[in-house]
């Protein structure tokens, strides 16, 4: 699904990523790497291979877009890494792969004390809005922001259907001049509801983006 920010051509992609051509960049948010083992920590029953999923999916994706640049809106991971956690050494040996990318971080809520561990993942901290090819890309959408940006954080999503027949889908909201976009991560929820003025709504239904009313 191609839209247009300003003066730029965005596509919307069904793996809950925009894809950036003038730039040569891959955008998504929310990963919340490492969730699942904060989860396992606290006794929950969380299924194991959730971080390689989210990894592998990004690196199906590089491959397909062929992308020069990922900028990572925020909530990278979902806490620093814990002494005796291996995933971060997983997340390493990811980046090892694609040792020709340029990673950008705008720094979340979920970022914090990071500051160890974006070296050895050869990532780059931005602080938001982060100015970039006439886009101001941010973490968290700010109202005042007058310049066309994006943001995650809202995790967004939509309701179709009724009854049985509901479902609840991951979504891009679109107002005048920002997109936010679906949380990333395959272990996080969604928020039907957030706190944003959308003036159009795309969701993603399998392999499709749509736009609903």
């Amino acid at each position: 699904m191609q839209i247009k920010l300003g003066e730029h051509d965005l596509r919307l992609m069904a793996e809950r990523a925009v894809w950036w051509p003038e730039q040569q960049a891959l955008l998504l948010a929310d990963v919340h790497l490492g969730k699942d083992q904060v989860f396992r920590r606290q006794g929950l029953a969380v299924p194991a291979g959730v971080l390689q999923t989210d990894l592998g999916n990004i690196s199906a994706l590089l491959a397909k877009t062929q992308a020069r640049r990922l900028i990572i809106l925020g909530d990278w991971v979902h806490a620093p890494p814990a002494a005796g956690d291996d995933w971060s050494e997983q997340v390493a040996v990811w980046r090892s792969q694609h040792l020709e990318l340029t990673i950008d971080l705008i720094v979340g809520n979920h970022d914090r004390q990071l500051d160890h561990w974006l070296p050895r993942w050869g990532m780059s901290a931005r602080t938001e809005p982060w100015m970039f090819g006439g886009l101001a890309l941010c973490h968290a959408w700010h109202p005042r922001l007058d310049t066309p940006g994006l943001s995650g954080h809202l995790h967004p999503g939509a309701v179709l259907g009724n009854g049985r027949d509901r479902l609840r889908l991951p979504a891009f909201l679109l107002s005048d001049r920002h997109l936010v976009l679906p949380a990333f991560g395959r272990f996080t929820g969604l928020d039907d509801q957030p706190d944003f003025p959308a003036q159009r709504r795309f969701v993603i239904a399998g392999r499709k983006v749509m736009e609903i009313a």
